[in-house]
C-alpha cells in the first residue's frame, strides 16, 4: 500500500512540474537585455562649447550656453563655463540628444549620444554662431526659359571693401506651398553672399534642374532668411529634415512661381 501510495505522490509531483512555465530569462534589475547595459548605471557627460560672433570670430567666454539631455523627456540642464565647459553630473545610461540653447545664438542638437553610465561619456566639441543681423526683404522671382533668378534686397548694408568671409549672406529655401519655412521646406541650395555697397541688392541665379525634387509645372514657392557664413545644421530624427542653425528668424516675404 505504502509502494502504491509513493508511485502515485511521485506521478502527479512529475505532472505538476511539467506543466509549471519555464524559468524566466532574469536578468538584473534595470539591465537591458538588448544592451546589457544597467538602466541604473549613472556617469557624467562632459564636453565644450565655442561660441561665436556672426562672422565666426570667437567670444572671449563661452559661457551660459544652456545644455540639456533629450531622451523621454528634456533633463539635467547646465549652463557651460566661461571656457565653455559643460558637466552634465550623474547622467543615467542611455542614448540621448544634446540641446545646445542660448537667446541670440542658434539652437544645436547633438544627435544619438550613447551614454554607458558607467564610465565618463566625453562628447564632440561644438561651436555655434551669434544669430546674424542680415535681414532679407522684397524677394521677387523672374523666369527665363529655364533660367531662374530670386533677389531682393538686405539690411545692413556693409562699406565696400568688406573681406569676403566677413560678408552677409542668405539662403533660400523652397516648398510647395505657402507656409515654406526653414523649418518646413522641400529642398534649399548654396548661400547667397550679398555684395557689400550699393542698396543691399542680391540675386540667386539658378536654373531649373537645380530643383530636381519638384517637376516641371509644379507651383514652386520660396522664402529667404539671413544666415551665418559658417552654419551649424543637423538632421532631425523626427522630421528627417536637416535643421540649419545661425539664422535671423525674421525671413523674407514669400514669393511662388511655375517650374518651368
Amino acid at each position: 500500500m505504502r509502494l502504491y501510495s509513493y508511485h502515485i505522490c511521485a506521478s502527479l509531483l512529475a505532472g505538476l512540474l511539467a506543466c509549471a512555465p519555464a524559468e524566466p530569462d532574469v536578468q538584473p534589475p534595470g539591465t537591458s537585455k538588448a544592451t546589457g547595459i544597467s538602466d541604473v548605471s549613472r556617469g557624467d557627460i562632459t564636453g565644450f562649447v565655442t561660441l561665436c560672433d556672426e562672422f565666426g570670430v570667437t567670444k572671449s567666454k563661452s559661457d551660459s550656453m544652456i545644455v540639456s539631455l533629450e531622451g523621454l523627456q528634456t533633463a539635467f540642464p547646465v549652463r557651460t563655463r566661461p571656457e565653455g565647459r559643460f558637466v552634465i553630473a550623474n547622467a543615467y545610461a542611455g542614448r540621448y540628444n544634446l540641446s545646445y540653447n542660448k537667446p541670440d545664438y542658434g539652437n544645436y542638437k547633438l544627435i544619438g549620444i550613447q551614454h554607458s553610465g558607467s564610465i565618463q561619456t566625453i562628447v564632440p566639441s561644438v561651436t555655434i554662431w551669434e544669430r546674424p543681423k542680415t535681414a532679407p526683404s522684397n524677394l521677387a522671382v523672374t523666369v527665363d526659359g529655364l533660367k531662374l533668378v530670386l533677389s531682393g534686397l538686405s539690411t545692413p548694408i556693409q562699406p565696400v571693401g568688406t573681406v569676403p568671409e566677413k560678408q552677409r549672406r542668405i539662403r533660400i529655401f523652397f516648398g510647395r506651398d505657402e507656409k515654406v519655412s526653414q523649418l518646413n521646406y522641400v529642398t534649399t541650395l548654396d548661400q547667397t553672399i550679398i555684395p557689400p555697397g550699393g542698396t543691399g541688392a542680391f540675386a540667386a541665379k539658378l536654373l531649373a534642374d537645380d530643383l530636381l525634387a519638384f517637376k516641371p509645372g509644379d507651383r514652386v514657392y520660396a522664402i529667404a532668411y539671413g544666415i551665418t557664413a559658417f552654419e551649424n545644421a543637423y538632421d532631425d530624427p523626427d522630421t528627417k529634415q536637416k535643421l540649419y542653425t545661425g539664422i535671423n528668424p525674421v525671413p523674407s516675404n514669400v514669393v511662388s512661381f511655375v517650374l518651368p
